[in-house]
Order: structure tokens, then sequence, then C-alpha cells
């Protein structure tokens, strides 16, 4: 989307040069553009209406006998379209059949609808103008553009103001709205275009300013380097301090992107292809050169990658170096021919020597030389021989200070600390070969762990989830002949004076009572210490694990002379248990009442009926006595039973159900790091294999950063012998 304000700045800006521009060039084709052309036709004394002159003029004119009313027409239009009267300015416009007018006036009746708001209509007129004319043409797409901001139709609106652009460059502002309006959308790719090419078609230093600012703000680096050649070969040839300065955001922009290499390349050809003028100063270049150079034969690169490069890149350092780098240059260049003769040129090789041979001195020589082997030192450490290297090198050291030692004995030293590497080698490659088999073992032990740990988490659920079952299985049984034998002893209550009409609810009452009793006093008893003996014996089975657990990893702690694992449980879970077990054990002491003597069954309707209709007699009592005695006595309450501690062993069951859930998540602190430990004793070995086939498939990958240390040693006894 377009924002509003985007729309009038573009819309003023292009009004502005309308307004102001074109009245220079004193053309028709300008009063066409404004709409002033009716002010042509009038003269300049003549102080009446317009509208009352071109009438006029119209009426002389059909008195001819060939009449041309096409320009009083047309400027008629102009007159109605200036005061806002837009149907009858369309009106003549459209009656208008001069052909040098036509296309004016199909291009002012887009306009008028583009005023009126009707923009598909004005997009049809502003199509339908066919004309010859470039100012013409110029002003239909600029009418385009504005319209399709009003629409928000990018794609369109940037189509309309680059064919502007393409075939007139130079009218008014085109360009100018062109960047802003390409700016404003953040169209980085139109923007830099349109930089790039104005700048070389106008050789205007402003575009090449643009364009730098675009570089810095880091929209260049995905557009490959050649892209810029042109422009920076004439800017060039324009102005040294601003090419040095483009030259120098683009060189820092391509650093970290994948065109660096192909940058180097482009610029060192595009200075080798110009003659570089000596007398100018580059101190962008030349620090930009030198820097360059030394990350290049840092090691970070492989020598076959950078020895392409050398020759333009020391050419071009050669040329252009500040007087502060000419030792630095000079000697690179010999030691770069030292190491890899018939590279560089021996002409050029000679200058660099007559060079150097002007200088009487370097008093930086022992500071690099402490900073060169401190950076082969840093390399060993990377490599893995570092213990190695600094017990070679010991003796060396004790013999010689670093600080204060010259630079003869740093190169002695060195160059020792060189060769010392170079025979490292075969060491190396062994070094990584025992780090892949000491990382396999490792590897393989705490995968045999990882094993024996589901194996113990597997057994501790079948141990605890068995005995749980049998406590749960035995529990039931003791209720289910507990509470029969309770109701059974309730016969008691029955006497030969009882109330037979109410004695079944009263037995009723008097056994739930018993019953409710029991379960308070005795029942919750011996459950809790039931599960309390369990809770026990699974704390002991926990803290067997655990300790099997420790000794595990001690082990492989102790074997691997690291702190590799520590494996500790989740103990937390055993107070959930205990928390979830008292809660079910509270849960006995609030029994629902069972309707026990209130049932249905044939039995119990006898006996109630009996003693609603014998009761108050008095010779039947002792037979309703002996009835009610012999029917609690043998009557079968395991349905009873049952019915009242279904609730606790239902919850038992959801408990027992949870249990390897539980189990699996004591576990689970011990397995995830058992896992995790895995995995990155997996990464070290394919890491370290990859290197060992890296090692062997490139062995330059060892051996460049070396004869790259060899370069540097090679540059240091040069600048050094200046010192003799």
């Amino acid at each position: 989307m377009f924002h509003n304000n985007l729309v009038i700045n573009i819309l003023v800006l292009e009004g502005a040069f309308k307004i102001n521009n074109m009245g220079d060039m004193k053309t028709m084709e300008t009063e066409l553009i404004k709409k002033s052309y009716y002010k042509t036709m009038i003269g300049e004394n003549d102080k009446r209406h317009p509208i009352e002159i071109l009438g006029e003029m119209y009426v002389n004119e059909m008195e001819k006998e060939r009449p041309n009313l096409g320009s009083i027409r047309y400027a008629q239009g102009e007159v109605y379209f200036v005061h806002n009267d837009f149907e009858t300015a369309i009106f003549k416009w459209e009656n208008i059949m001069d052909e040098d007018f036509v296309p004016w006036a199909q291009k002012n009746i887009g306009d008028t609808h583009f005023e009126m708001g009707f923009l598909e209509t004005a997009e049809e007129f502003y199509k339908a103008v066919q004309t010859d004319s470039l100012q013409l043409k110029t002003e239909v797409l600029l009418q385009l553009f504005s319209l399709y901001i009003k629409q928000d139709n990018q794609e369109k609106a940037i189509d309309a103001i680059k064919e502007a652009v393409r075939i007139n460059p130079d009218y008014a502002y085109v360009t100018e709205i062109a960047r802003r309006f390409f700016e404003d959308g953040k169209d980085w790719p139109n923007a830099i275009e349109l930089a790039v090419n104005e700048a070389i078609r106008t050789e205007s230093l402003i575009w090449f300013e643009v364009l730098e600012g675009y570089v810095e703000q880091g929209i260049t680096t995905n557009i490959t380097p050649s892209y810029f050649q042109e422009a920076l070969e004439k800017l060039l040839l324009l102005d040294k301090s601003r090419f040095e300065s483009l030259t120098h955001v683009l060189w820092n922009s391509y650093k970290q992107s994948d065109f660096y290499f192909i940058w180097l390349q482009e610029v060192n050809q595009l200075l080798l292809n110009n003659n570089l003028d000596k007398a100018f100063v580059w101190k962008k270049l030349s620090s930009l050169y030198k820097g360059t150079y030394f990350e290049l034969i840092s090691g970070e690169f492989l020598i076959s990658d950078i020895s392409e490069l050398m020759k333009s890149h020391l050419t071009n350092w050669f040329e252009i170096s500040s007087v502060s780098d000419t030792i630095i240059c000079s000697s690179s260049i010999l030691a770069w021919n030292d190491i890899f003769p018939s590279e560089l040129d021996a002409s050029f090789v000679n200058e660099a020597s007559l060079q150097l041979a002007n200088f009487d001195g370097y008093e930086n020589g022992r500071k690099d030389g402490v900073k060169l082997y401190e950076a082969i030192e840093k390399w060993a450490e990377n490599e893995g021989v570092l213990h190695e290297f600094s017990m070679f090198m010991l003796p060396l050291l004790e013999e010689n200070n670093l600080e204060v030692a010259s630079p003869s004995k740093l190169r002695d030293i060195i160059k020792s600390a060189i060769e010392f590497l170079i025979g490292k080698r075969i060491e190396v490659e062994n070094n990584i070969l025992e780090a892949i088999q000491w990382n396999e073992e490792l590897l393989s032990k705490l995968n045999e762990t990882h094993h024996q740990l589901l194996d113990m988490e597997m057994e501790e659920a079948r141990v605890l989830k068995h005995a749980f079952a049998n406590l749960k299985n035995e529990w039931k049984q003791y209720m289910m002949n507990t509470i029969p034998e309770i109701l059974r002893n309730c016969s008691d209550i029955v006497k030969e004076d009882s109330d037979f009409r109410k004695l079944h609810v009263n037995l009723n009452d008097e056994m739930n009572r018993r019953i409710a009793e029991y379960m308070e006093s005795t029942a919750i008893s011996n459950f809790k210490s039931a599960i309390q003996e369990w809770l026990v014996d699974c704390e002991a089975e926990f803290h067997d694990s655990q300790t099997y657990l420790e000794e595990m990893s001690e082990q492989i702690n102790l074997h691997y002379g690291e702190e590799w694992i520590g494996l500790h449980c989740d103990f937390k879970v055993l107070e959930d248990w205990q928390r979830d077990l008292d809660r079910i054990a509270r849960g006995m002491v609030h029994v629902d009442k069972v309707n026990i003597m209130m049932r249905n069954n044939p039995s119990q309707l006898l006996l109630k009926s009996a003693g609603k209709i014998f009761g108050s007699i008095s010779k039947n009592s002792g037979k309703l006595h002996t009835r009610y005695i012999n029917f609690i006595e043998s009557e079968d309450y395991s349905a009873i039973a049952n019915e009242m501690i279904h609730p606790f062993i239902q919850q038992l069951e959801l408990f027992e159900g949870s249990l390897e859930w539980d189990i699996s998540k004591f576990f689970s602190a011990p397995l995830d790091v058992l896992n995790s430990v895995r995995e990155e004793v997996k990464t070290h070995i394919e890491g370290e294999k990859d290197s060992l086939d890296t090692l062997r498939t490139n062995p330059e990958i060892y051996r460049d950063p070396l004869t790259l240390f060899e370069l540097k040693l090679r540059q240091y006894e040069f600048i050094n012998s200046l010192n003799k």
C-alpha cells in the first residue's frame, strides 16, 4: 500500500517541474502541457474574458469558406478546464479533428477524468494517446504513474516511471521522482539500478553519492560486483577521491558476503586496466589492500584459493601503497616470491627489492615476531597439539625470553616452531583417531547404561505394581470377610421383646453404625499400615536404583576423566504417592449409609410382613425372634460388602493404573541426561570423522596454514634485515 503523503509529495514535485521549468522552453508543447495554450491566442491588451474572446474568434472562423476550428476548440477546452467546467471541456476536446491537437486533447480528456476521480476512464484515454512527441509521451507516463499510485497499484506505477526514465531521463525531475518513489517504497533493486544508470549516463557526482549511500545501508551485498564495474571506471576518471570512497564502502560491504573473492578479482582487474595516478595519495585503498593481504594469508583460506588473486593484489597494492606501508608491501612481495617462485614478474620483484633497500630500518620487528609466534601457538591449540608443542618449545623459551629476544633469535624460535608442527601432521591424525576411539567407547558405555536403565525401569514397574496389586487384593478380601462378620454379629440386638414391626429399620441403622465405626477405628488404621509398608518397600527399591545409577555414572566419569554424567532420579514421586494414598484412606471415614435390611428380597419381605402382622401378639414373639436371628446369621452379605468397599477399590485401581507412568517419571531425568550426552558424543564422533576425512582427502588444510606461517617468517626476515 502506498502512503498518502508519498502521493502528495510526488504530485507536488511533478507540478513544480511543470510550472517552473517548462516555461523556459518557450515552445508550443510547453503551453500545451501547462494547459495555457489559449493565452497565445489572446492579445495581451485585450482585457475581456477568454471565453468571450475565443467565442468571437470561433464565429469569425466559421464565416470562412474552409474554417479551421481545431486550435480554437482546443483553447476553449483549456479555459473550461481551468474553471472546472469539466463536461464542457471534454465536449470541446472530443470534437477536435486537427491531427496536431488530437493526441493532446486525448491526454487532456484523461486529465479531466483524473480530476473527477474516474481513474479507470482516465487510464483508457491515456493509453489511447498515439504521438511522436517525446514530451507528450513522458507527460502521459507521468500521469499514469500518478494514477497508479492513487489506485495502490505498485507494479504498474513502477513500470510507468521506469518507462518515463527510459525514454526521457533528462525530462525535468523525472529521475528524482523515480528515486524518491523507489526509496519511499523500499524498492531497492530499482533504486540501485536507477542510481547506477544515471551515474554512468550523467557523470554527475550526486548520483554516485546516492549509490554510495545505498552501499553503506548494506542493500547491495546480494548484487554481483561486475554490476558496478562500469560506474567505477567512469568515477575513476571523474573524481579519484569519490572513486576511492565508493570503492571503500563496496569493499567492506562484500567482506561478509559470498561475492568477496569475486569482488577482489573485479576491483583488482579494474585497477590493472586503468593507469593509476601515482601522485594521488590513496589513503583508504592503501589501508584496504594491506588489511586484505594479511586477511588472505591468515590461514582462513587455502593457498589455491588466494594464489590467483595475489599477483594482481600485490601489483595494485604496490602502485597505491602509502609511504608508511611501503616496507610492508615490498617485503610482502619479496616473501611471496620466495615461497611461491615464478608467480610474480621478475621486474616487479626487482622493483620491490629496490624500494625496500631505500629504508634504513624497521622499529616494530620484535613486536611483529612475538605476534607471529603467538599466532602459531594459537593454531597449535586449535589443532589439538598444544601440549606437545609447548613441551617442545619450553627449552627454547627458557633460554630466550620472547619479549627481549633479538630479531634473529625470534626468527630461530619461530622457525623451530613451524618445523615441529610440520612434523606433527601424522600425530594430528593419530590424535583424531584416538579421540574417535575414546568417544566411541564412551558412547558404547552410555548405550549400555541406557539399556540397563530402561530394563531397570521395567523391572521396577513390574515389582512395585505386583506388590500394590497384592496389597489391594488382600485388603479387599479382608474387607469382604470382615464386613459380613460384623453384620452377622448384629443378631445380638434381636430380643424376644423387640418391636418386630420396626425391627428391620433398627437393624439397618445399627448395621450401618457398626460398619462406620469399624471403618473409622480399625479399617483405616489397617489400610494405612499396609500402604505405609508398601511405600517403605518402594523407597527402598528406589534408593537401590539410585545407588546403582550413581555407581554407574561414577564409573563412567572416573574412566573418562571428566564429569560427563550425573544420574539423579525424581524422589518426589514418593511424596505424590503418600499424598494420594492418604487421601484415599481419609475417604474411608465417610462411608455412605447402605440399605441392608430394607431390601425387597423374599426373605426380608417375609420377615417385615410377619413383624407387622404378628409383632404385637406376644405368643408369636418367640418364633419371630428365632427367625430374625437365623436370617441375620445365615444371610449372604457379600453383595453388601462389595457395595460398601467398591468406591475405595475403584480409587485404588485408578492409583494402580498410574503407577507405571509415575515410575517412568522417577527415571525420566537420568534418561534425559543419558540421551543428551549420547547425542553430544555422537556429534563429537561425526565432527572428528569429518576432520579425519578432510585431513586425509585435503592435506592442504593442515599444511597450508604452516606454509603461510613460513611466508610470514620470510617477510619478517626481509624486514629485519634492514636493521643490520
